[in-house]
C-alpha cells in the first residue's frame, strides 16, 4: 500500500507539472508573422525597405503594445497597415524615427496589420566572416504590462565594397582548400579569415590567395601522383601478362619436345 501511494503521487506530481508548462505555453505571445519581406544582404549606405505582416493579433491578449525598433539609418518612417476583416485598410505612418509603439486593441478588430520600414543600412562596426556581420534592420515586440516578447526579428547582412570582395576571394579559397590535403593551404585560409574578421581586408586577402595557391599546388602534386600510380599499376599488369605469355609458350614448347 505505501509503494501504491508513492508512486500514485509521482503520477499526480508529473500531470500538475504537465499543466503547468501547458499554463506556461499559454502565456506566451501568439501572434505571428504571417509574411516576412527583406533583402538578405545590402551594402553600407544602401536602401532597405522591411516589410512584416502580423496575424493572430488577439491570441493570447486582447489589449497590447506593438512596439517597433531598427538600427537602419536615415529612416523616412515607419507605416503601419491595418486591415479590417471586410477587407478595408487603414494606415497610420510614424515619421522618421528609429522606434514606434501603436496600442493594439481588440476593441479595433483588425485582422492583420502590417509594419514596413524604410532607410539605409548603417555602416559596419565589427567584420565577422562566419556568421557573416548583420544588423537588426527590424525588430518588432509585443508588450503586456512588464512582459515583452520578440514577434519578428529581422536580421540583414551589410557590407563594404572591400570587405565583400576579401569574403569571395576566401570563399574561392575555402573551395579549393576543401579540395586538397593540405596543412599548409588550411593554416593560410584560417589567417585570412582571422584577418577578416580583424578588419583588416587586404592581409586577408593576401593570405586567401597564398591558401588558393597552396591548395592547387597540393591537388596538382596529389594528381601526378595518382597518375604515376596508374601508370605503375598498368605496368605491373602488362609484366604479368607478358610473363603469363611467355611462361604459355615455354609450357608448349617443352610439351612438343616430349611428343
Amino acid at each position: 500500500m505505501k509503494m501504491n501511494s508513492i508512486l500514485s503521487s509521482k503520477r499526480t506530481a508529473v500531470v500538475v507539472a504537465l499543466v503547468i508548462a501547458a499554463a506556461a505555453v499559454g502565456t506566451v505571445a501568439a501572434v505571428q508573422p504571417s509574411d516576412t519581406a527583406a533583402p538578405d544582404e545590402a551594402g553600407v549606405g544602401e536602401e532597405v525597405t522591411v516589410e512584416v505582416t502580423l496575424s493572430e493579433l488577439y491570441e493570447t491578449d486582447d489589449d497590447w503594445t506593438l512596439r517597433g525598433t531598427t538600427q537602419l539609418e536615415n529612416v523616412t518612417g515607419w507605416d503601419v497597415v491595418q486591415t479590417y476583416p471586410n477587407g478595408t485598410t487603414a494606415e497610420v505612418s510614424y515619421e522618421g524615427d528609429s522606434e514606434f509603439e501603436r496600442q493594439i486593441s481588440s476593441s479595433d478588430n483588425f485582422e492583420s496589420i502590417t509594419v514596413s520600414i524604410t532607410g539605409d543600412a548603417p555602416a559596419v562596426e565589427s567584420f565577422s566572416y562566419q556568421p557573416p556581420q548583420s544588423f537588426a534592420a527590424a525588430e518588432l515586440t509585443k508588450i503586456v504590462g512588464d512582459s515583452e516578447s520578440v514577434i519578428e526579428a529581422v536580421e540583414v547582412h551589410h557590407y563594404t565594397n572591400e570587405s565583400e570582395n576579401a569574403r569571395q576571394i576566401i570563399q574561392d579559397a575555402e573551395t579549393a582548400v576543401s579540395d586538397a590535403d593540405s596543412a599548409d593551404a588550411e593554416s593560410d585560409l584560417q589567417n585570412a579569415i582571422d584577418w577578416y574578421n580583424e578588419g583588416e581586408f587586404d592581409r586577408a586577402i593576401s593570405n586567401a590567395e597564398d591558401a588558393e595557391q597552396t591548395a592547387n599546388e597540393a591537388t596538382q602534386s596529389q594528381d601526378t601522383m595518382q597518375l604515376l600510380l596508374y601508370g605503375v599499376g598498368a605496368l605491373v599488369v602488362l609484366a604479368l601478362i607478358g610473363g603469363g605469355v611467355y611462361y604459355y609458350r615455354n609450357q608448349q614448347d617443352d610439351y612438343d619436345k616430349l611428343r
